[in-house]
């Protein structure tokens, strides 16, 4: 006498309890190596193919449709569950984007004073180049009109 019994969880998803063989004893869930069903989960009693033992015939296929069912809800729980991993690595990364810019632009602003420093301090260069070639050109003009006029006053007192 088979009692096969379905029972449902909180949420709302069937499975199916192991059903009693003829012999009272919970069937065992086996699988099927006929050429005929391939690997097709069938209940059976426990005490089949143990030396010595007597067993009933008890035979059950299971519900295919069932094991699709749970397959498809354990794949569903398991998309959910990679779906939320991926969300939470796809915010670290956000996160990370967000940190990455705002060091850039720290960055990016230090750079520019820097090369804003540089601008400055090139051209006060450049001016004291400027002036330190017009105050050597003023010395070598100076020079030129001391030696003229010490010329002058040397020829002035020989004559």
């Amino acid at each position: 006498m088979s009692s096969p019994s379905t029972s449902s969880t909180s949420f709302g998803k069937c499975t199916v309890s192991q059903p009693l063989c003829f012999c009272e004893v919970e069937a065992t869930l086996r699988y099927s190596n006929t050429p005929r069903n391939p690997g097709c989960p069938f209940f059976g009693c426990p005490k089949y193919n143990n030396e010595g033992l007597p067993f009933c015939k008890f035979f059950k296929w299971v519900d295919g449709t069932l094991d699709i069912e749970q397959e498809v809800h354990q794949i569903k729980i398991e998309l959910l569950r990679k779906d939320e991993e991926l969300k939470r690595i796809l915010d670290d990364f956000q996160q990370r984007e967000i940190k990455f810019r705002k060091r850039a632009d720290a960055i990016e602003k230090m750079l520019s004073n820097i090369l804003e420093e540089v601008q400055k301090k090139d051209l006060v260069l450049l001016k004291q180049e400027a002036e330190n070639r017009r105050s050597r050109t003023l010395l070598h003009l100076y020079w030129a009109v001391a030696i003229v006029v010490s010329c002058y006053i040397l020829l002035s007192n020989q004559a």
